[in-house]
This record gives structure tokens, sequence and C-alpha cells, in this order.
């Protein structure tokens, strides 16, 4: 369900029919920076500089971010095949190889021009979705409209509860926080074995957002993933947030 609700989460029906799902894994940032030619952009012209740093970045990362680049990757269905363990299959030169589907985009570092692990000449051939180790899983997407609008912050989400009510099995990724979909490991470990309430829900957000850096426009960000997270885990166990 979850990687279901991301993609009808992503684009328009009439863009959605026409893509493919490489394609969505490769598409480049939506950063207004990036598309302009008269502001610097390191991601366009490496060691130009980055002019959204400075800028207007109400959009921009919050986690993983560098002094060269502060973009987001725009991909919804990403963050859910993130969260959800999908394995990339690419094809080049040097024979076939795999690679997980969090390890696949890079954070910018130094060299924010390169976006993800494919080596030159390599293609994706197939994603490969595991059989889910979780039994319920969903995906939510906050924006600033209703629809065609890309997230401010999205999770991706999936939990088994024990009979005793503690977390058996949880998986978290994020989106619109950083220069590639998030996995929110730190959360995913202060939440197993732990009681399924929403003060867990909350004290493993906090957990996973402490290394938030924001800028100028977009500190709401903050709170605003963690209550996104609450209410993701909330949906899912029954909770309230």
């Amino acid at each position: 369900r979850g990687v279901a609700r991301a993609i009808l989460a992503g684009a328009s029906g009439q863009i959605r029919n026409m893509a493919t799902i490489g394609g969505n894994l490769l598409q480049r940032t939506r950063c207004a920076y990036f598309y302009d030619d008269a502001a610097r952009c390191n991601k366009r012209v490496p060691g130009e500089g980055c002019d959204a740093i400075d800028g207007f970045n109400r959009i921009h990362a919050i986690l993983g971010a560098s002094p060269a680049c502060i973009a987001t990757h725009p991909s919804d269905m990403a963050v859910a095949l993130a969260a959800f363990d999908a394995i990339v299959h690419v094809e080049g030169g040097a024979g076939k190889r795999t690679i997980p589907l969090v390890d696949f985009h890079r954070l910018p570092e130094g060299r924010p021009d390169i976006e993800t692990q494919l080596a030159p000449g390599e293609l994706i051939t197939a994603v490969e979705l595991p059989t889910p180790v979780t039994t319920r899983s969903t995906y939510r997407k906050v924006r600033d409209r209703a629809s065609y609008a890309f997230a401010l912050v999205s999770v991706a989400a999936a939990i088994d509860v024990a009979p005793d009510g503690t977390i058996a099995d949880v998986r978290i990724a994020l989106g619109g926080v950083a220069h590639k979909p998030w996995r929110a490991f730190t959360a995913e470990a202060a939440l197993r074995g732990q009681r399924a309430d929403a003060v867990t829900f909350r004290a493993a957000a906090e957990e996973e957002l402490a290394p938030a850096a924001p800028l100028r426009d977009n500190a709401f960000k903050i709170e605003l993933a963690k209550r996104a997270i609450v209410a993701t885990l909330g949906d899912l166990t029954g909770e309230p947030a």
C-alpha cells in the first residue's frame, strides 16, 4: 500500500502514465536556482557556488546538506522504495550489479552534480521490491496544495506491532528534507521494542531530526517532519497523534 500511495501522490495521471520507474529515480531536483542560468549552482556548474543557501530556501534540505548544495530530491516513489528496502539492478560495460535503493542516491558533499551511484555507461534495468517484512505500510505527503505539488515533507512507513503492544519491526523514510530519500535509521532503532504509542513516536522523531540544520526559510520543516512521522505511525497503529 505504501508504494502505491507514493506513486499516486506524484505528478498527475497523464505524467504517471508516461513516466518510467528508472526515470522517476533519476529525475533532477526542482530547486529554482538549478534552472536559473543567472544563479550560481554547484549542481549545474561544479565549483560555481550555491545561491540557494543565502536565497529563498523554503523548500530546501534540512538533513544531509552541505555548503555545496541544499537541494532536495523530488521523487515520492523513491521515498517509499527506500523505506521498503528496494534494490536497483543496473548493467553497463563492466557487467551487472545491484545497489540498495537507500544507497543509490548520493548526498551532495563536495560534488552535488554527481547524484547517484551509477557509473558512466550504466543503465537501470530493474527495480526489485523484496517481500515485505512488515504487514502495514502507508505514505503521507505534506505539500502546499492538494495536487501536482512537490513534498515539503513526506513519510513512507511500515510497522508491525507485537501482541504485547511493542513494536516488532518498523521502516521509515522521509522525503522533501534531504538531497536523497532519507532513511530514518535513527528513528527506527529508537522505536523497535518500544510501546507503539504517540509518546514513543514523538521521541523517535525528535532523535531523527536532532541533526537537522535549517536555513533562513525552512526551519518549519523540522517540526513538520516530526509531526508527519507521528501522524503516519499513528495511522498505521490506530494511535491518535
